[in-house]
C-alpha cells in the first residue's frame, strides 16, 4: 500500500485489488508474457549481460547496485553489427547499409569507432562495462564504415534515437522482438470496475522513437474505439490520460510536468461517468466532467497500447488498481 505524503482519507484505507510489484523479480500469473525469438538480453541479478529466452519476461537490474529495476518493456529493434558476441568479444571493423533515418550506435569500453562514408563521427569509449558510450545521428542513405580500434564490446547499431538493450549478433544482424504484457478474461474481470476506479503506477521509459508516445497503461475492448490509456505525448513529452468511448475522445487530460527518460515517474488517474481526473510526480491533477466510461472494457495492456504499439521502452515497477473513483487529493497523493 503507497502511504501518501498527504492526509489518509477512508478511500485510502481500502486496499486496491490490484497490487502489482515488479521490482520483486517476479511476475503475477494473471499476465500473459509473449517475446518471440531467442534474441533478448537483460542485466541479470548478478550485474552481468545474459540471453534470455522467448517468452521470459526481461526483469532489469542496475548492474552497480544490483537493485532490481522493475519489467523491462521494449520495442522491436533490430542490431545492424555483425559479430557484436554475448561474451565481450571485441567489435571488427565492418561496413552497413544505412538509410536517412535517426540511428544509435552504442557499446563498452575504452576503444574507438570512427565513422565513416554515410556519416562522419569519431565516437571514443568512456570506459569498461557498465559504462556505456552511445551516439545517435542521421546518416545519408548510403555505405557506412566502422573503423575499430581497442576495446568495444556489446556493440550495436540500431534504428532509433536512444539505444536499447543488447542484442548479440553473429553473421547477420539479429531482431530483438517486442515484450506484450497483457491480462485478459478472468485475469482481467475479477479485479476491473466497468464503472468507476483508478490506477497508480511507477515507470521509467529511455526514449522514444521518431516522435511515437509511450504508453504505460491501457485498457480496452481490444479495439481504439474503447479504451483508457496514458501515455507520454510525443509533442510535449508530459502525461496524457486519454478516455475514447464509441470511437470518438471524451477526454484528454494533459499533466503539466514532463516525463523525463531515465527517471522514475508516479502516474495516478481515475475514471467515473461525467469525472475523469489524473495526476503525474504530484502535479494539480488534470480533470474533466463530461463524458461516459468506455464500454466492453476487457483487457488490459502494460507498457503498451492497442495492437501492441507505442511501447514504454524502460520498465514498469508498480501498478496498483482501485475500484472506486478516488478524489482528485488522493490522484494527486498517489502520483507523488
Amino acid at each position: 500500500m503507497i502511504t501518501p505524503s498527504f492526509g489518509l482519507t477512508a478511500t485510502e484505507r481500502v486496499l486496491p485489488t490490484l497490487a502489482l510489484d515488479f521490482t520483486t523479480a517476479s511476475l503475477d500469473p494473471r499476465i500473459t508474457f509473449t517475446r518471440s525469438g531467442d534474441t533478448a538480453t537483460v542485466i541479470n541479478s548478478s550485474g552481468v549481460i545474459v540471453a534470455v529466452n522467448a517468452n521470459v519476461p526481461r526483469f532489469d537490474y542496475n548492474p552497480t547496485t544490483l537493485i532490481c529495476n522493475g519489467l523491462l518493456i521494449e520495442e522491436s529493434r533490430i542490431n545492424e553489427l555483425l559479430n557484436s558476441l554475448i561474451d565481450g568479444t571485441n567489435l571488427a571493423t565492418q561496413s552497413v547499409t544505412v538509410t536517412a533515418a535517426a540511428r544509435t550506435l552504442s557499446f563498452y569500453g575504452t576503444g574507438q569507432v570512427v565513422l565513416s562514408g554515410a556519416h562522419s563521427a569519431t565516437v571514443t569509449g568512456t570506459g569498461a562495462y557498465p559504462t556505456r558510450t552511445t551516439l545517435t545521428f542521421t546518416p545519408a542513405s548510403g555505405t557506412l564504415t566502422l573503423t575499430v580500434t581497442g576495446t568495444v564490446q556489446f556493440a550495436q547499431l540500431e534504428l532509433g534515437s536512444f539505444a536499447t538493450s543488447f542484442i548479440p549478433t553473429a553473421g547477420t544482424s539479429v531482431t530483438r522482438n517486442a515484450d506484450v504484457a497483457t491480462m485478459t478474461g478472468t485475469n482481467f474481470s475479477s479485479w476491473f470496475n466497468a464503472t468507476e476506479g483508478a490506477f497508480a503506477y511507477t515507470w521509467q521509459s529511455n526514449g522514444q522513437t521518431n516522435g511515437s508516445q509511450r504508453f504505460g497503461m491501457t485498457v480496452s475492448n481490444g479495439t481504439a474505439n474503447n479504451r483508457i490509456r496514458s501515455f507520454v505525448n510525443s509533442s510535449t513529452t508530459q502525461v496524457t490520460t486519454q478516455v475514447t468511448s464509441s470511437g470518438s475522445t471524451i477526454a484528454s487530460l494533459n499533466n503539466t510536468v514532463n516525463a523525463t527518460p531515465g527517471v522514475v515517474n508516479k502516474t495516478c488517474l481515475a475514471y467515473k461517468l461525467d469525472s475523469f481526473a489524473s495526476s503525474s510526480n504530484a502535479s494539480s491533477p488534470a480533470t474533466d466532467t463530461s463524458g461516459a466510461v468506455p464500454t466492453g472494457i476487457n483487457q488490459s495492456i502494460i507498457g503498451a497500447d492497442v495492437g501492441s504499439t507505442g511501447f514504454l521502452n524502460g520498465v514498469m515497477q508498480k501498478i496498483s488498481y482501485w475500484p472506486q473513483r478516488l478524489t482528485d487529493n488522493e490522484v494527486q497523493a498517489f502520483s507523488k
